[in-house]
């Protein structure tokens, strides 16, 4: 499966001015997921799981027509890519961009050699059809998330 990010969509590094958009970013997509999942909202937690990727990640910020519209972050562990995250504000969801930028990291993993890996919770249903549709298989089953890998 071979696709290149839209013209109308860029990547590029966080930024300090990010910060708040983002924490948005962050309750807006997961609020709803982390509820039917674990069955509560903790702020403060959630503070802290944001804070930790802030402080310790590489964060890229994807654009559409030059307006932040999502994140990821893509690590190598070892012996494969991890995709940490990936959130795009809900009004650019089903519109292709996060399929664009998901295919792109797997070509990137190709290129090394690795397969690419992320989690996805039980909940979000909508996220693990989209993976098995892009090749992922399930390789595990915990007791919140799915672990997922592509070659």
């Amino acid at each position: 499966m071979k696709a290149t990010i839209p013209m109308t969509i860029r990547i590029r590094p966080v930024e300090r001015a990010d910060y708040d958009w983002l924490l948005d970013l962050h309750h807006t997509v997961y609020r709803e997921l982390i509820i039917s999942e674990f069955g509560y909202w903790d702020d403060d937690e959630e503070l802290g799981l944001f804070l930790d990727s802030w402080e310790t990640k590489k964060i890229d910020i994807i654009l559409k027509q030059n307006k932040p519209v999502g994140m990821f972050i893509i690590e190598q562990q070892g012996d494969y890519l991890w995709l940490d995250e990936l959130q795009i504000e809900p009004q650019y969801q089903n519109q292709g961009i996060g399929t664009a930028v998901i295919l792109q990291l797997i070509c990137r993993a190709r290129k090394l050699g690795l397969p690419l890996r992320l989690r996805v919770l039980h909940a979000n249903l909508g996220a693990f059809r989209l993976y098995q549709k892009l090749g992922f298989q399930k390789i595990r089953r915990a007791e919140h998330h799915h672990l997922m890998e592509v070659w």
